[in-house]
């Protein structure tokens, strides 16, 4: 097949993060969490909605091609005018039309070094416009542009006619809509989120919680419980099950990965809990650094967590639970809070379900009693350090920090059942090698109790060894033990597809987006996989190719997508989707062995995409 470039007139659209290297050297793991939090949640998201296609993230930046310039201009007004409202990280956008080279997924020519060079000389949250993009806009829509004059750019011979859009975009409302009335004043805001605030100090939860109302005076007390304000309904009468977010703690001198670390493993805590949704980690790591009533309004959650440790784990945490609108993300103020009596000094390994319990019991809801092992301070810290590095992506150092955890907690199911988890990597490990790893994560899990992840894990290796009746008997019994752990509600998701029930897969799929409601990468591989199933190959392809714009490793969403683009007839793109796979060449076989399909219909979809992409073998 050819690999000649395609030629192509499009809007090419580059963006970096203003004082990346700087904020790098200042705190590496929390500046690339916020860089990839604000892609996923802003940029992508708004690219996508004005018709524009993800060419490649990075690092800090992102290289897009739009149909048309305004496209591309509305695009970047929009993720300009949101950065600036949430106070993200400040962006700089550059803007070109011009002819560009597409190959092997990737676009190349002076056109897209004139746009990156536009980036460069953008304002802090601004956007720069070449003459040629400008021509394209100019008098067709209500911005108003800034001639910023002729400038020599590296390696392009003629000078650059360069326009600014709106001129700085954080000094909002510097963009302006010319021929819409101005905005009436906003109604006076209330007073900010008024929080009911759990301190847990002392040692590990272990001293005396205090509640509160922001701005109220200490509450009378009555049997250990807070007065409730007039006319405020306690949290336990709440109506329904309440939406719950837990963001990132922050940290005084503990560093700050630990504190984000062990916010999600408290919500690992809650995912047992019933008659609650909890917002999964995925999803609260996103919402860092954004003020609580944003976070409230970008993940739908009714209830905000924050946490803050201003010590060791040992000095405990102070929890603040603040009530928002979810829809428009004001602050309201909270219910109060029970006063719990002080416990006795506990084990690291404890204070998570005890942070857990204390939040849940707020809400008066249940939460079943878990097993709390005796288990090493240190050997704590390693599991969290290593879960740490392995979202930075230094998977050699998450290992070592991970074997370190089990050598001084050898009987620890909770890092027994990560090590199995991480050596089966459904995510990016090699499609070609699943259902080996599969059979080897299981011989890891065996004798572990049924906590989720080794449910998640005996579930996916009896799926591949062909007893599918039990995969999915274990896939129910994690969704009803642990009814809010999303990642165990997508796998039996995804085990009702490979068994042909596409309208239940799609159905639980739904149900596991409101726990989980930013797309992550295997949420978007199982859709791919369902749009493909049902003949809708154009579909698939977009949402694979969306899943790879998210996690550009991602082996089955590059295997979907293969498959989608041949079955489109985009034989080229198709194989050079594959010849970017892991082990690559694979056969049909090798490629098809990591989708264990129970049923024939989906599974001949597949295959015939795989073999119409180039891959050897039968369809």
């Amino acid at each position: 097949m050819s690999d000649k470039p395609q030629r192509r007139l499009a809007a090419i659209f580059m963006l970096d993060v203003f004082g990346f290297s700087r904020m790098m050297a200042g705190d590496e793991a929390g500046t690339l969490n916020q860089v990839l939090a604000q892609q996923q949640t802003l940029i992508a998201p708004a690219i996508r909605s004005h018709g524009g296609r993800i060419i490649k993230l990075m690092g800090d930046g992102v290289l897009a091609l739009f149909p048309s310039v305004i496209a591309a201009v509305e695009a970047a007004a929009q993720i300009q005018a949101d950065a600036a409202r949430t106070r993200h990280l400040q962006l700089r956008i550059g803007i070109n039309l011009g002819e560009v080279m597409i190959a092997q997924g990737d676009v190349f020519g002076d056109e897209v070094n004139i746009a990156a060079r536009l980036e460069s000389l953008a304002r802090p949250g601004g956007v720069a416009l070449s003459a040629a993009a400008y021509d394209q806009v100019r008098n067709r829509i209500p911005y108003d542009f800034e001639d910023f004059g002729l400038h020599e750019v590296k390696n392009i011979p003629d000078p650059v006619q360069v326009y600014f859009l709106g001129g700085e975009l954080t000094s909002l409302p510097s963009l302006r809509r010319s021929t819409l009335p101005p905005k009436p004043p906003e109604p006076a805001r209330r007073n900010g989120m008024r929080p009911a605030m759990l301190l847990l100090a002392g040692c590990l939860g272990a001293a005396t919680a205090v509640a509160g109302i922001w701005g109220w005076q200490q509450a009378a007390r009555h049997s250990g419980v807070a007065a409730p304000v007039p006319g405020q309904p306690a949290a336990a009468s709440f109506e329904g099950s309440p939406v719950i977010a837990v963001l990132p703690f922050t940290a005084g001198t503990l560093q700050p990965d630990m504190a984000r670390m062990l916010a999600q493993d408290v919500i690992r805590s809650l995912a047992a809990a019933g008659d609650v949704r909890i917002i999964a980690p995925s999803s609260a790591r996103a919402a860092a650094g954004l003020l609580p009533g944003e976070a409230a309004a970008l993940l739908g959650a009714e209830f905000v967590v924050t946490g803050h440790l201003p010590g060791s784990l040992r000095e405990g945490v102070k929890l603040e639970i603040l009530q928002a609108d979810a829809g428009s993300g004001e602050q309201v103020r909270a219910e109060p809070l029970s006063i719990l009596p002080p416990q006795q000094q506990a084990a690291a390994v404890t204070l998570a379900p005890q942070l857990a319990d204390s939040i849940i019991r707020y809400f008066g809801k249940p939460l079943p009693e878990l097993a709390r092992p005796d288990v090493p301070d240190e050997a704590v810290l390693r599991l969290l350090t290593a879960r740490s590095l392995r979202l930075q992506g230094n998977r050699d150092r998450a290992d070592l920090a991970l074997g370190q955890a089990i050598q001084m907690a050898p009987d620890w199911p909770e890092a027994q059942a990560q090590a199995a988890l991480w050596h089966l990597d459904m995510l990016t490990g090699p499609a070609a090698g699943l259902p080996q790893r599969a059979a080897e994560a299981a011989q890891i899990a065996a004798g572990l109790p049924p906590q989720a992840g080794v449910l998640q894990v005996q579930a996916l290796a009896a799926q591949f060894a062909g007893r599918s009746d039990e995969a999915l008997q274990l896939a129910e019994q994690l969704a009803e033990t642990y009814p809010n752990d999303a990642e165990g509600q997508l796998l039996r998701a995804w085990l009702l597809h490979l068994a042909g029930q596409g309208g239940g897969a799609q159905n639980v799929l739904d149900q596991v987006r409101r726990l989980d409601p930013l797309p992550q990468p295997m949420a978007l591989t199982l859709q791919a996989a369902l749009n493909l199933a049902a003949g809708h190959e154009g579909e698939a392809a977009a949402v694979a190719a969306e899943a790879l714009a998210s996690e550009p490793e991602a082996q089955l969403a590059g295997l979907l997508h293969c498959a989608s683009l041949a079955a489109l007839g985009n034989f080229d793109e198709a194989a050079a989707a594959c010849a970017r796979l892991k082990g690559a060449p694979l056969t049909v076989d090798q490629a098809a062995a990591a989708f264990p399909y129970s049923a024939p219909a989906p599974q001949r979809a597949l295959r015939t995409g795989l073999s119409l992409a180039g891959l050897s073998g039968r369809p």
